[in-house]
C-alpha cells in the first residue's frame, strides 16, 4: 500500500501544534534556568533559553527559610483533606442525583444549578466565615469549596450514562445503596474519579486567593500564598526584605515557582490517560 504524503493541511495543524508547544514549554523552561542562575548570569541573558550558570543558592535560601517547610506541609494537608472532602460528597450527590425515579432530584440539581451561576459576593462570604467561626481556620478554604458545580455535573451525567443492568444485578444480589455506590459504581468510575480528584487536587493546591482573604496567621499559610508573598516582595517571607535583594529577588522568585508548581505537576502523568475518557463520558448525557 502506497504511503499518502502529507498534504498542505497536516503541515499548518502540525505546525500550530509544534509552536503551541513551544510557547506552552518556554515559561516553565525559562523559569528553571533562571531558579539556577546566578546574579550575574540572568542579568547578561535576556531570553534565559540555554543555562550558563547552575548554582543553587535560590533553594538553599527557599529551604533555609522555615516559613516554606511549613506552608508546604500545609498545602498538602489541605489538598488531600479537601480533595477526599469534596470528591467524597461529590460522588454522592452526583450519584443520587443521577437517579431519574427519586424525588427532589430535579430541585436539588436546580439549586446547584443556581450556584454554578450565582455567586453571594467577597463580602458575604467573608461575613459568613467569620460568623461561623472559620477565620484563620484551614477549614476555611475547604468547607466553602466542598462541591463544584461544573464537576457535580460531570459527575452526574457520568453515572447516568452507565449501565443500568450491572446496578440491578447488585440489587437482586441484595447490594444496599451504599454498597452499590462504592463497591459497584465506583470501581468502575475511576476515569471520572481520577479526573475531577484531579481538578480539585489542583485547585487547593494553587488557590492563594481566598487563603489571603480568610487567613492572617503566617504559620498556617499555604505554599500558593507564599509564593504570592515572595513574588509581591511582601515581608511574610519572615525575612528582612533587604536580604531577598541580596539573594536577587528573580532566582528567588523562579526557585519558589519550581518548587510550588513541581509536585502537582508530578501527579498528571499517573492520570493523563482517565482524562479524555472520564471528560468525554461526563461532558454528554443521553
Amino acid at each position: 500500500m502506497r504511503k499518502v504524503p502529507f498534504t498542505l493541511t497536516d503541515i499548518t495543524i502540525y505546525g500550530a501544534l509544534a509552536l503551541f508547544c513551544v510557547l506552552t514549554i518556554y515559561p516553565f523552561w525559562s523559569i528553571i534556568v533562571i531558579s539556577f542562575s546566578t546574579p550575574q548570569a540572568y542579568y547578561g541573558s535576556q531570553f534565559h533559553l540555554v543555562p550558563t550558570s547552575f548554582v543553587f543558592d535560590a533553594y538553599k535560601f527557599n529551604f533555609d527559610n522555615p516559613q516554606l517547610l511549613r506552608s508546604f506541609a500545609v498545602s498538602i494537608f489541605v489538598t488531600v483533606v479537601g480533595t477526599t472532602n469534596s470528591l467524597f460528597w461529590t460522588m454522592i450527590t452526583g450519584f443520587f442525583l443521577s437517579k431519574k425515579g427519586l424525588a427532589f432530584t430535579s430541585i436539588v440539581f436546580t439549586l446547584f444549578l443556581v450556584t454554578f451561576f450565582f455567586d453571594g459576593g467577597l463580602i458575604p462570604n467573608f461575613i459568613l466565615i467569620r460568623q461561623l467561626g472559620l477565620r484563620n481556620s484551614l477549614l476555611s478554604i475547604i468547607l466553602p469549596f466542598t462541591i463544584n458545580p461544573f464537576f457535580l455535573i460531570l459527575m452526574k451525567n457520568y453515572f447516568s450514562n452507565m449501565t443500568k443492568e450491572i446496578e440491578e444485578a447488585a440489587i437482586i444480589d441484595g447490594a444496599g445503596t451504599l454498597t452499590l455506590l462504592f463497591r459497584v459504581v465506583v470501581p468502575i468510575s475511576k476515569p471520572i474519579i481520577a479526573t475531577i480528584g484531579l481538578f480539585y487536587a489542583v485547585h487547593f493546591w494553587n488557590d492563594w486567593f481566598w487563603p489571603m482573604i480568610y487567613l492572617s496567621d503566617q504559620k498556617i499559610f499555604p505554599l500558593a500564598l507564599y509564593l504570592r508573598n515572595v513574588i509581591s516582595h511582601a515581608t511574610s517571607l519572615g525575612v528582612d526584605p533587604g536580604v531577598v535583594n541580596i539573594q536577587n529577588p528573580a532566582t528567588v522568585r523562579a526557585a519558589t515557582i519550581v518548587i510550588t508548581i513541581l509536585p502537582i505537576i508530578l501527579v498528571y502523568p499517573f492520570l493523563q490517560r482517565y482524562f479524555v475518557h472520564g471528560l468525554l463520558l461526563g461532558s454528554v448525557k443521553e
